[in-house]
């Protein structure tokens, strides 16, 4: 990528795929989808679990992670942060978006469609991430700005987590970069925190791209248990902090920011207005 190029000379924003080197069944299955859309890509090598360092685990507040969450990150995820951070710092010092994706990513065929006509509206987002499967489809959506063939960038009900895949500008990359210097929070869950990174929850409906569950997640399922895995002190006062920490996100905060977000950009626009913007149907 030459890093002199302004966005405007792109007609599709550069793609960078995270990916372990051992992955070779995900990196061809996600090399036949890309290239029969036409689309250009380059492989980025993931930080490997298996070879995590002390130095790495440096980016994690184990502390305040088990006091809140009552159990540690899986090694598993804290590569997955690291990952996903080296192509942030990527994005954050170049003057163009980019498209960050996950090896077992599945993209719908109008996914280039959605992106182009992304690009068109740059003013009205910095940061957009892809869903597709059926749990995201049943959370109300607020409509912002047309995409042409009945496809809308919107604001999603809740915060969902979710790094499969994600268009972002360098402004939103280095927002998120903020939160990165040291954190309790996955990558994916902290992409669903507008209250944290200061970006809206944003995605496209109806979705354009799910996780490919034909390949098992190298992090693991075990991740998603509720039983809180600390002892002593920490055990004590995750069980203190917990009701009222979901109280304040999952009432306070994702209904703030879904109904009554700050950005005037957030807001939903007046379909008159956006009309002319729109693309046209082919």
């Amino acid at each position: 990528m030459n890093n002199k190029k302004n966005y405007k000379e792109y007609t599709f924003p550069p793609i960078i795929i995270i990916s372990l080197p051992r992955a070779v069944e995900r990196r061809r299955t996600l090399t036949l989808q890309l290239t029969c859309l036409g689309l250009d890509f380059e492989f980025w090598d993931a930080v490997d679990a298996l070879d995590l360092t002390d130095r790495d685990y440096e980016i994690y507040n184990s502390r305040r992670r088990r006091i809140f969450m009552g159990k540690d990150l899986y090694s598993g995820e804290i590569a997955c942060l690291l990952s996903h951070k080296k192509a942030i710092q990527r994005i954050a010092t170049e003057d163009t978006p980019c498209i960050v994706l996950e090896d077992d990513v599945l993209l719908s065929p109008d996914w280039p469609h959605v992106v182009r006509a992304l690009m068109a509206r740059r003013d009205k987002w910095e940061f957009v991430r892809f869903f597709g499967d059926e749990k995201h489809a049943t959370r109300r959506q607020r409509k912002l700005v047309p995409l042409g063939r009945d496809y809308w960038l919107t604001r999603i009900s809740t915060t969902p987590g979710g790094a499969h895949a994600y268009l972002i500008s360098p402004s939103g990359a280095r927002k998120i970069l903020r939160c990165l210097h040291y954190t309790a929070t996955p990558i994916d869950t902290l992409m669903g925190q507008p209250w944290k990174t200061g970006l809206g929850a944003l995605s496209v409906w109806p979705g354009v791209a799910r996780e490919n569950d034909k390949f098992p997640s190298y992090i693991g399922n075990a991740r998603f248990a509720s039983t809180p895995t600390t002892t002593g002190l920490e055990r004590a006062l995750y069980f203190a902090a917990n009701p009222g920490l979901r109280l304040v996100e999952n009432i306070l905060k994702r209904g703030f920011y879904y109904g009554h977000a700050l950005p005037d950009l957030w807001r939903r626009p007046e379909p008159e207005a956006e009309a002319s913007h729109a693309p046209a149907r082919p």
